[in-house]
């Protein structure tokens, strides 16, 4: 390792020195010998460093060739047991190539200056090498081929490549090295590639037949087309053709017919009629008036106003089945209504939904970002810090979403059955939220199965391919995603498709059973209340036994380790994350919060708003959201193995509890009282 560390000196000192010696011409009085004898000595690569630094002018091509052709055979020769088995064209390339580099030419140095360098900080976990990725793929030079060296002709000199090896730390057991780029040329393969690298790690006597190569090494090099990928591009674009042409009859019509205005005063066309005639009840009128023009929620009719003396009357007009499809695909319309206030809308859940969003995307910059971190040793250490739960604590905005969902659809069901007074909302529920959802997710999941991987580009494309590309595991999983069990199959969660849809699927798993218990719910009100406590507690209860029996670690990053247990653990398994039993805490809550909300609106609760119960729900909420983001800071990080089981079981269920609560507290708070309905946050 000394005699490595040594060589890695000589060319951080000797390489830019290069520049100006005698072999470039700018600084003639410069010489190397009593350098390379001084931090050489010994070393295996005396030879080789010492010619190489030596170079004096005049050369000419050929000799240039010859003393490449010298070094390439020493070097390829060390490769253990293959001698020089590169390929005939990477062969004479590189020797071409080397002999360019000595003389100086520009292109030849380009490609050198993209290889890997040892970066500062290797100590703190700064281990990517990943050289010049577009320095390297940019050059350009006359072809290599020598009956073609005198041509004008530019072409692509060189490919880069992502070499990865691995050294042998006991019997059966190795570790990967840091990935190591290269910009040899362009003929070279990712086999060729090895055999460089591992040759020149080879002439370090130490690591024969330790370090070998892992087969994952790639090289920048294009994909071949697939036949989805046309067929997705024909999709994506019929419907950006749709979209286009939907916009530009609506900007057109517009100004002639009114029933293209969904959301503006219009005038009737019909007859006054009364609300019992227009078959809306009281409190949907109400609602109508207070928030303005807006659809009803019979979506084939537009609502009309007409004055009559000091009384504004609601109608109802028939609208053509083609107007509803060209603004369906409007981009006007869509706009328009996305940004537009819904009837009967809840207050305040844009807010918590977008502080929550920023949550989910600090979280995940530190966890996705950390690969890029130049101090990756520090950042276990630096997230034991106080303010630095937040970070960890992150998963917890994740929950806020499950309870936000628990929450508007159980809202949204309650808000039609008293509307329509029938049962037709809970069945319609199921065809709406599929039509919502999965039409655009299987649009998005063809997306990233075949257009994705023709323009993603650069160092970081090919490391994710070397550990098996994951748009490869959506064309065996696509159909988990169709079906919404993607966070159960497959088991191994590095093989997920999409795996950031988890949420979808739990999301969706949660609310298959939801309007049937609203429905049981609006019946029997105390009888739904007990069932939706009794299923509470048994998503609580699995979460603390999963925990229990597993030993599973409460947080991410190494701060906590998995405690031993008489239970086989499958460390690829995911038990609890993306599971609905522990979304499923903060869902029944927003269920519960939902009802309690519809059932006392319009109500005089708020009047008796007492000053303690005020104070009172305040200082629970605070508490419980304290130690749900903080309590781990107590005690939980001094070392990996620190909290017993017994304590991890009951943190993982009651924190997750807590947070339920107090955000659920929050948003009651805000709803129930008349005075702040009018604030905008």
């Amino acid at each position: 390792m000394a005699n490595f560390l040594q060589f890695l000196t000589i060319l951080a000192i000797g390489l830019p020195s290069l520049l100006w010696s005698p072999a470039y011409g700018l600084n003639p009085s410069f010489s190397f010998p009593n350098l390379v004898d001084t931090y050489l000595g010994t070393f295996p690569l005396e030879s080789i460093v010492t010619r190489f630094l030596r170079l004096r002018r005049p050369y000419n091509t050929s000799q240039l060739e010859g003393q490449a052709d010298s070094y390439l055979n020493t070097i390829v020769g060390s490769f253990p047991g293959k001698g020089n088995n590169l390929t005939a064209p990477c062969y004479e390339d590189v020797k071409i190539w080397m002999g360019d580099m000595f003389l100086g030419q520009g292109y030849a140095l380009k490609m050198l200056d993209s290889f890997f360098k040892v970066p500062p900080g290797l100590t703190k976990g700064h281990l990517l090498m990943l050289g010049s990725h577009d320095m390297c793929m940019r050059v350009e030079a006359m072809p290599y081929t020598s009956q073609y060296r005198n041509s004008s002709e530019l072409v692509p000199a060189a490919n880069y490549c992502i070499v990865r090896l691995q050294i042998a730390l006991a019997a059966n057991a190795s570790q990967p090295l840091p990935p190591l780029a290269t910009c040899f040329p362009a003929s070279c393969t990712a086999r060729d590639a090895d055999i460089l690298i591992l040759s020149v790690v080879n002439i370090i006597n130490a690591t024969v037949d330790l370090v070998t190569p892992t087969g994952k090494t790639l090289c920048n090099s294009e994909i071949p087309s697939e036949p989805g990928t046309s067929a997705t591009w024909m999709i994506v674009g019929g419907f950006a053709i749709t979209c286009l042409c939907a916009t530009i009859v609506h900007l057109l019509a517009r100004p002639f017919d009114h029933r293209y205005n969904r959301n503006t005063d219009i005038k009737p066309v019909v007859g006054p009629k009364t609300a019992e005639q227009s078959g809306l009840s009281t409190r949907a009128v109400s609602s109508m008036m207070e928030m303005g023009p807006v659809q009803t929620e019979k979506s084939a009719n537009w609502r009309t106003e007409s004055f009559v003396g000091s009384r504004m009357e609601m109608e109802l007009e028939k609208v053509p089945v083609y107007i509803r499809l060209i603004l369906c695909f409007s981009l006007v319309d869509n706009t328009s209504r996305l940004f537009a206030p819904e009837a009967g809308e809840l207050r305040y859940l844009n807010g918590i939904r977008v502080m929550s969003m920023w949550w989910v995307l600090l979280g995940h910059i530190h966890q996705l970002g950390e690969i890029f971190f130049s101090n990756r040793m520090d950042i276990i250490e630096n997230l034991k810090g106080y303010p630095q739960q937040l970070i960890l604590s992150a998963p917890f905005a994740v929950d806020t979403f499950f309870l936000l969902s628990g929450l508007a659809v159980t809202y949204s069901l309650l808000r039609a059955v008293d509307q329509h007074k029938s049962w037709a909302p809970f069945v319609l529920s199921y065809v709406r939220r599929f039509a919502r959802i999965l039409p655009l997710y299987m649009v998005i999941l063809l997306i990233y199965m075949f257009v994705v991987p023709y323009v993603v580009d650069g160092p970081y494309a090919i490391l994710v391919r070397q550990e098996g590309s994951p748009t490869e595991y959506c064309k065996t999983y696509w159909w988990t995603n169709l079906l919404m069990v993607s966070n159960v199959v497959p088991v191994d969660k590095s093989k997920m498709c999409m795996p950031w849809t988890w949420f979808i699927s739990a999301d969706w798993q949660l609310f298959i059973v939801t309007p049937p218990i609203v429905a049981f719910l609006s019946r029997f009100p105390k009888s739904g209340l007990a069932l939706l406590v009794l299923l509470l507690g048994g998503c609580v209860a699995t979460v603390s036994s999963l925990v229990y029996v597993y030993g599973l670690p409460l947080t991410i990053r190494d701060l906590h380790g998995r405690i031993e247990t008489e239970k086989e653990y499958q460390p690829e398994r995911e038990y609890i994350y993306d599971k609905p039993w522990q979304g499923g805490i903060n869902y029944i809550v927003g269920v519960i919060l939902a009802y309690h909300i519809f059932v006392r609106r319009g109500s005089d609760f708020a009047r008796r708003f007492k000053t303690v119960l005020f104070i009172f729900g305040w200082a629970v909420a605070f508490v419980l959201a304290y130690f749900a983001i903080f309590g781990l800071y107590y005690g939980g990080f001094e070392t990996k193995t620190q909290m017993s089981v017994q304590k991890r079981a009951v943190y993982a269920g009651l924190s997750r509890l807590g947070w339920a609560l107090a955000v659920g507290w929050v948003f009651y708070f805000f709803e129930s009282i008349p005075f702040l309905h009018g604030v905008k946050i």
